[in-house]
C-alpha cells in the first residue's frame, strides 16, 4: 500500500539559538539558576557555551519574552521568579487594598515555618555556612541599633533555597517582591525598640541553631514563634495605619 507524499514531515536541524534557550531554560526550571541570580556577561556566556553573540542574544530575547528572564538597561540579564509574570496584574490589583497585607503575613507564616522544617532535613552544609554568616551581620546590627534589614531578608532567602524545592523558591521570591516595602517597614518600626531588636535577633538564632542541629520539629516551633512576633507587629503597625487613612 503507497503512502501519500506529505504524511512524513522533514527533519529540520535545531537552530544553535535554540539549543541555548532550551539550555538556558531547563537550567531555570532545574533551580539550577536562582530567582534573582543574574546571568554573566554577554561575551562571557557565548565563549563558555562555544556559541555566537548573535544566537545567544537570539535565545535571551525569546527567554525575555516568555518571562523566564528580564534585562537591566545598564546592569545586566537576570533570571525572573516563574510566578512573578503569570500572577503580576492581577496581584498588583490585590495589594490595592491595605487589608491584604494581613492575608500575606498569614500565609508567609505557613509557608516559612515549613520551610524550616525542609531546610532542617536537606539544607548542605554550605547552606547553614551561609546561614550563620547572615545571623552573625544580624548580631552586628542588633549591636550597632542598625535597621540590618538585607542580613534579615537573606536568611529567610536561603531558607527558602535549603528546601531543594524549585518551585517554592520561586513562588517565595516572589512573595518577598511583593511585600519588600511593607517589611522594610516592619523591621524599620521594631529596629527602633531595643527590646524588638533583641527578640529579633534571638528568634533568628533558635531557628539557625534548629537547622544547624537538623531538629525538624524545633525549626518549625522556631520560626512558627518568630512569624507570629511579627504577624502580631505587623498587624499594629498597619491596623493604625489603616485607621488614620480611613479617618481621614
Amino acid at each position: 500500500m503507497n503512502q501519500p507524499d506529505d504524511m512524513f514531515a522533514k527533519i529540520k536541524p535545531k537552530r544553535i539559538s535554540d539549543e541555548i534557550y532550551s539550555q538556558i531554560k531547563e537550567l531555570i526550571l532545574a533551580g539550577k539558576l536562582q530567582p534573582g541570580q543574574k546571568l554573566p556577561p554577554e561575551r562571557e556566556l557565548a565563549a563558555n557555551m562555544g556559541v555566537s553573540r548573535p544566537s545567544l542574544r537570539e535565545a535571551i530575547h525569546r527567554l525575555e519574552a516568555q518571562g523566564f528572564v528580564s534585562h537591566i538597561q545598564g546592569s545586566g540579564t537576570y533570571v525572573s521568579s516563574m510566578t512573578e509574570n503569570a500572577m503580576g496584574a492581577a496581584i498588583d490589583e490585590y495589594f490595592k487594598r491595605g487589608e491584604s497585607i494581613f492575608d500575606v503575613v498569614e500565609m508567609r507564616k505557613v509557608l516559612e515555618t515549613w520551610a524550616a522544617r525542609i531546610a532542617a532535613e536537606r539544607a548542605t552544609d554550605e547552606e547553614i555556612v551561609q546561614m550563620e554568616e547572615y545571623l552573625e551581620e544580624m548580631r552586628v546590627a542588633c549591636e550597632q541599633m542598625q535597621v540590618g534589614h538585607e542580613p534579615d531578608a537573606n536568611f529567610h532567602s536561603t531558607i527558602s533555597y535549603a528546601t531543594h524545592n524549585v518551585l517554592f523558591v520561586h513562588v517565595m521570591n516572589t512573595i518577598h517582591q511583593w511585600v519588600e516595602q511593607v517589611s522594610y517597614e516592619v523591621r524599620s518600626r521594631m529596629f527602633q525598640d531595643p527590646e524588638h531588636h533583641t527578640m529579633l535577633y534571638r528568634q533568628h538564632k533558635a531557628i539557625f541553631e534548629a537547622i544547624r542541629d537538623r531538629n525538624v520539629d524545633g525549626a518549625g516551633m522556631a520560626m512558627l514563634e518568630h512569624m507570629k512576633y511579627i504577624e502580631e507587629q505587623t498587624r499594629q503597625i498597619f491596623a493604625d495605619k489603616l485607621s488614620r487613612s480611613a479617618s481621614s
